[in-house]
C-alpha cells in the first residue's frame, strides 16, 4: 500500500489538547516520501502553532483541503466529519479509534470503503509496541492518576514524619497492572507511598514485583495465564472480585483502579457501600470510567463524587489530554511507525501487526466484535 499524503485533524472532542504530529517529527514523514498536511490550529493546545509546522516543512491548509487530498488521515479521535460527503474510498484513517463505543460509525466507514486502522488495536506482538498508543497514552494516565489523587487528599504522600510515628503513611492498592497500573504503581512509589496490587496475570504479577510494590491476592481468586483467561474470570468470579476487594480498599488511604479493557464495558467492582468504608480523606480514580460507566459504582469521566464520610471517588477521563506536550510527541511516534509500515507496501489484511488493527477495510468491519455486534442488532431487527 503506498501513500502520498498525511493529513493531521484538529481534534474537536470536549477538553482535547492533543495532536497526532508534531513538527519535530514532520521531517521523518517527509523522509518516507509522504507530505504532511496539517489543519490550522491542530496543534495550538499542545504548545505547536502553525508557523512551527511550516519551519518543520508541513503544508497548512483548511479541513475541507485536508480531507480531499490525504491519503492518509491521522487523528487522536476518529474525525468528526460525514463519512459519505467527507471521506472517500480507500482513504485510510488511524485514531484511537475505541469501535466498541462508536459500532454504527464503523459500518459508515465500511459502506465507504474507508480503512479504518486502531492505534489502540495493536498485538501484543515485539514488532508492535511502537505502534502501540493505547500503550503510551495509559502509561501517561497511569502516571497522571496518582498526581490526580494526590492533590485531591488531605494528606502528603511522601512519608514526612512516619519514621518519628507522627504520621502514618499513605497507603496506595493498584488495582490491575496493565501499562496504565504499572506507571501507577512506580509514581506512587516514587513519591514514597507503600504500594500494594491486584493482579492476576503472571506477565504483569512480575513486573508488579520488579517494581517493589506489594502483591495482594484476593480470596478465591488464583493467577491466570493472559488475558483472555483474565477477563472470562473477571466475568465469572465477580462476586469474589467485590467481596474482596471491599476488604481490601479499606485497608488503603487511595486506590487506582487500572483494569485494562479494550472493546469491554467495564464491570462495577467497587460498590458504594465498600468506597464508603475508607477513611474520611480518601480518594480513588477510576481509570476505566467512561460513557458506558466504570469500576467504581457510579462515576463518570471527568467527574468527582462525595461518597460517605468525605470519600472522594474520581472519574479519570482523558488523562493523557492533560499532558498534552508529552503525550503529543509519544502519540507522534506511534502514529510514525505506522506510517513506516503502511508504506512498505503490502495488503494490511495480511500483515501480522497491521491485520489486527484493521478496524475496517475493502468495504468490510473486520474488528471482529464490532462485527458481531452489528449482526446481532441487524438479525434483532430482522434487516436481511
Amino acid at each position: 500500500m503506498r501513500t502520498t499524503t498525511v493529513g493531521v485533524l484538529r481534534e474537536t472532542a470536549p477538553g482535547e489538547r492533543r495532536v497526532a504530529l508534531v513538527p519535530r517529527l514532520v521531517p521523518a514523514v517527509g523522509r518516507l516520501g509522504a507530505t504532511a498536511l496539517v489543519e490550522p490550529g491542530a496543534g495550538a493546545l499542545a504548545g505547536h502553532h502553525d508557523a512551527d509546522y511550516r519551519a518543520a516543512g508541513a503544508v497548512v491548509v483548511g479541513r475541507t483541503e485536508l480531507l480531499r487530498r490525504s491519503d492518509v488521515l491521522l487523528g487522536i479521535h476518529p474525525p468528526n466529519v460525514d463519512p459519505v460527503r467527507e471521506l472517500r474510498p480507500g482513504q485510510v484513517l488511524a485514531a484511537l479509534v475505541r469501535p466498541h463505543r462508536i459500532p454504527y460509525l464503523v459500518r459508515q466507514w465500511a459502506n465507504r470503503a474507508v480503512t479504518a486502522i486502531g492505534l489502540d488495536l495493536a498485538p501484543d506482538l515485539p514488532a508492535a509496541y511502537p505502534l502501540d498508543a493505547e500503550a503510551s497514552q495509559s502509561r501517561l494516565a497511569g502516571y497522571r492518576a496518582v498526581l490526580l489523587a494526590a492533590t485531591r487528599m488531605d494528606r502528603c504522600l511522601p512519608p514526612w514524619g512516619t519514621a518519628d510515628g507522627l504520621f502514618d503513611p499513605v497507603r496506595v492498592l493498584v488495582v490491575g497492572a496493565g501499562h496504565a497500573g504499572l506507571q501507577a504503581i512506580d509514581t506512587a512509589r516514587r513519591l514514597g507511598a507503600p504500594v500494594r496490587a491486584v493482579e492476576l496475570r503472571h506477565r504483569e504479577r512480575a513486573a508488579v514485583a520488579a517494581l517493589g510494590a506489594e502483591l495482594l491476592d484476593l480470596p478465591r481468586l488464583h493467577p491466570v495465564a493472559d488475558d483472555p483467561e483474565l477477563w472470562e474470570t473477571v466475568d465469572r468470579e465477580r462476586p469474589a472480585w467485590v467481596a474482596g476487594l471491599a476488604e481490601a480498599v479499606a485497608d488503603h488511604d487511595m486506590v487506582v483502579t487500572a483494569l485494562d479493557l479494550p472493546g469491554r464495558i467495564p464491570p462495577v467492582l467497587l460498590h458504594t457501600t465498600a468506597v464508603a468504608r475508607m477513611r474520611p480523606g480518601s480518594v480513588l480514580v477510576d481509570l476505566a470510567a467512561g460513557p458506558e460507566g466504570g469500576t467504581i459504582e457510579g462515576v463518570r469521566p471527568d467527574t468527582t463524587t462525595l461518597v460517605g464520610d468525605g470519600v472522594i471517588a474520581v472519574g479519570a477521563g482523558e488523562l493523557a489530554a492533560q499532558v498534552p506536550a508529552t503525550a503529543s510527541l509519544a502519540y507522534a511516534h506511534n502514529a510514525l511507525a505506522l506510517l513506516e509500515r503502511l508504506l512498505r507496501g503490502g495488503e494490511p489484511a495480511a500483515d501480522p501487526v497491521l491485520g489486527p488493527m484493521l478496524v475496517t477495510d475493502r468495504g468490510m468491519v473486520r474488528h471482529e466484535p464490532t462485527r458481531r455486534f452489528l449482526q446481532d442488532v441487524t438479525a434483532v431487527a430482522g434487516l436481511p
